[in-house]
């Protein structure tokens, strides 16, 4: 365990077990189109469904993560809450490697403009109002010079909510198991009325019909931050985290039936899922040292303290390389495929580690492989038993 710059706990192996999540949605974004087709082929549909809520649950994890880290501090009073302070550590945090990789992704818009082919056509505008607004990160259009970014409207508007969930939140010794899954459920049945009201009413906001990416997506993933919450105010045991991977299991095998009043699955149910069993994960690992052993392997920490840079940057990186493939292939196929994988995974794993070395590492805290560049270069890192529960 460390400190960061205002004395606040640093937990390292939850680096290695944010390394993981990167992994998952560098995974889904390469792989996903062509693995849910196996189902089908097999004449499995339904497990189509599990196979695409399992390689989109690394931003589950990420936002339970990111709940539990900002809240922790504030809801166990270790730090006083103070508005400019926390908007200067939230904006400082996340804007400048956001801006610099907003720059990339803009380029990499306007070479695709320049020498087009059959991969795909690039409708999003260049322009001066275009870059501004995209520049305010919060976004009501769902248009975007690299489509990962929608998922940040998620972050913001969890950051805007922090002061409220502070003032209003129970305190540790008031979280019983009862309050606990009363509040959950209280929070899955709201998510689900509003969901539904702006589906039949106020669709540009959030509709079941059709998915637009921006901030009112938000609707699918409130009992992430939720369960973050719970995990910042108090220490559960290894039984409650059992009890949560349990219902968490049994929710995941439940979103994937067909709900016929919704007419389609009740996708968001599958992100409270895998929010709750992400919870038991990292609850296991608070209590179970072979966990945190596992999660404090070197190269998971070295890849989860780039997971920001990472997951800024790939998916403009992915574009670039599929475009540059397109002009010596015809069509999606096997060479196409082969091609374009080999060359962005790397590539973009590179482009992350120059974000994160040039500008990010400037900007975040507590860091263990800030100075390690390269990955095989882990061998000078040693954590020693800092991750040791106290």
């Amino acid at each position: 365990m460390g400190k960061d710059s205002n004395g606040a706990e640093r937990f390292h192996f939850l680096d290695g077990f944010r390394g993981i999540s990167t992994a998952l949605v560098v995974l889904a974004h390469s792989f996903m189109a062509n693995i849910i087709r196996l189902p089908f082929i097999a004449k499995l549909p339904f497990l189509s469904g599990l196979i695409v809520d399992f390689l989109s649950c690394g931003l589950d994890m990420f936002f339970v993560l990111s709940g539990m880290v900002i809240l922790r501090p504030y809801l166990r009073k270790e730090r006083k809450f103070k508005v400019g302070n926390y908007v200067n550590r939230r904006m400082k945090r996340l804007y400048p490697p956001y801006f610099f990789a907003l720059v990339f992704g803009w380029l990499a818009i306007c070479i695709i403009k320049m020498y087009p082919s059959w991969y795909m056509g690039i409708w999003v505008d260049v322009g001066p109002w275009e870059f501004f607004k995209q520049a305010l990160i919060l976004n009501f259009d769902g248009v975007y010079y690299n489509l990962a970014w929608w998922s940040l409207n998620i972050e913001i508007v969890f950051y805007l909510l922090v002061p409220l969930i502070i003032l209003v939140f129970p305190a540790a010794e008031k979280i019983t198991q009862s309050k606990l899954w009363t509040i959950t459920g209280i929070a899955v049945c709201c998510t689900i009325l509003l969901q539904l009201y702006t589906t039949y009413y106020i669709p540009v906001v959030f509709s079941f019909k059709h998915i637009v990416s921006h901030v009112g997506t938000f609707l699918n993933y409130p009992v992430c931050f939720l369960m973050g919450a719970f995990l910042a105010t108090k220490d559960f045991d290894k039984k409650e985290g059992y009890q949560f991977l349990a219902v968490g299991i049994v929710l995941i095998i439940i979103s994937s039936v067909y709900i016929p009043a919704i007419n389609m699955r009740y996708y968001p149910l599958a992100h409270t899922a895998y929010a709750i069993f992400s919870a038991g994960m990292i609850t296991i690992g608070f209590n179970s040292k072979s966990f945190r052993d596992f999660w404090s392997k070197p190269g998971l920490i070295w890849l989860g303290e780039r997971s920001y840079s990472l997951y800024l940057i790939h998916f403009s990186v992915f574009y670039l390389t599929d475009n540059f493939v397109a002009h010596f292939t015809t069509e999606k196929n096997l060479y196409y495929g082969l091609f374009t994988r080999l060359i962005f995974i790397p590539v973009s794993l590179f482009a992350s580690m120059l974000l994160f070395s040039f500008v990010e590492r400037r900007f975040a805290h507590g860091l263990v492989t800030e100075n390690i560049f390269w990955p095989w270069q882990l061998y000078r890192l040693k954590l020693g038993k800092e991750d040791e529960k106290k």
